[in-house]
């Protein structure tokens, strides 16, 4: 009967450790940023340590083991209880990040409707450029006989029988180098990503990295636009794209969960909690039957 406790209450505490550690794990996930390398060495010596610990201190106290003794077993509940201490701050950090989850969701939303916007925005934008810019030249085409200067600069050495095919090479040529084939790839690409990262909870693993993409990868699109518009044709009045609405609140909680914090409250009552919870297999082992072994071992 005794052995049958012992194996129950080892299994509710590992168990217990098991979900303790994947939050801890996660909170350090964040805290890095998204990169998995250390958060996955730290919460496999967490889980480690305390197991091992929890396993001395147990068969310590049933065979009575005279090297450990009393004193020993009580320095391996001290490690186990600073163990849970010093992961309580990272435990701190997904706390804060669960506590924003639908500020997080909102922001990654608030992203992609941006990143709609700025679609929608850019190709106004170039379009208007490419009707103005045949207006312009349509203009020059019927005044050539008035400013033959102007239309033999714009539209004399373009390639073309007609000025109607020149006007058309040249409208073509500009709509090449400003909408290229390859954005219509490029925007269904992003859409797609960010529609992933918008379904993913906080408690995915990839989601800190994600958040850190975004981050890094909104003023890119917006200077991907920027580039593909510096292209001034001769004959244009106009100014490279410019777009200021994009903007997200994503790198504030960026700035928050990279900083380690003094443990909260909430984080050390819930560490000391699984702290006595990782006891009870070492509160439920008796040294009586195992004492009479051990007594036959120091004979």
């Amino acid at each position: 009967m005794e052995k049958s406790k012992f194996n129950f209450a080892m299994v509710f505490s590992l168990l217990v450790l098991l979900v303790y550690t994947f939050i801890t794990f996660l909170g350090m996930v964040y805290w890095q940023n998204g990169k998995i390398v250390l958060p996955i060495v730290l919460a496999t010596a967490i889980f480690a340590v305390v197991v091992l610990c929890i396993v001395v201190m147990c068969r310590a106290k049933a065979t009575r083991w005279k090297r450990i003794g009393m004193i020993g077993q009580i320095i391996f509940g001290g490690i186990i209880l600073a163990t849970f201490i010093f992961s309580a701050v990272p435990f701190t950090n997904f706390l804060y990040v669960l506590g924003h989850e639908d500020e997080v969701t909102q922001e990654i939303n608030t992203v992609m409707e941006s990143a709609k916007d700025l679609d929608v925005k850019y190709t106004l934008y170039a379009n208007e450029r490419l009707y103005n810019y045949r207006s312009t030249l349509n203009l020059v085409s019927q005044g050539k006989d008035i400013r033959p200067s102007e239309y033999q600069e714009l539209l004399g050495e373009a390639i073309g029988d007609e000025d109607s095919e020149k006007i058309e090479r040249l409208a073509s040529s500009l709509q090449r180098k400003l909408l290229p084939d390859s954005l219509s790839n490029i925007r269904i690409e992003r859409e797609n990503w960010l529609l992933g990262a918008s379904n993913m909870s906080v408690w995915n693993v990839m989601m800190p990295s994600n958040i850190d993409k975004i981050n890094k990868e909104v003023g890119k699109w917006v200077d991907n636009y920027k580039n593909l518009s510096t292209t001034i044709y001769n004959g244009e009045n106009a100014e490279p794209f410019s777009y200021q609405q994009f903007n997200t609140s994503l790198q504030k909680l960026t700035d928050n969960y990279v900083k380690l914090h003094m443990p909260s409250i909430l984080a050390i009552i819930i560490s000391l909690i699984c702290f006595f919870i990782m006891l009870l297999p070492y509160w439920m082992t008796t040294g009586d039957v195992a004492g009479n072994e051990s007594g036959k071992l120091y004979e």
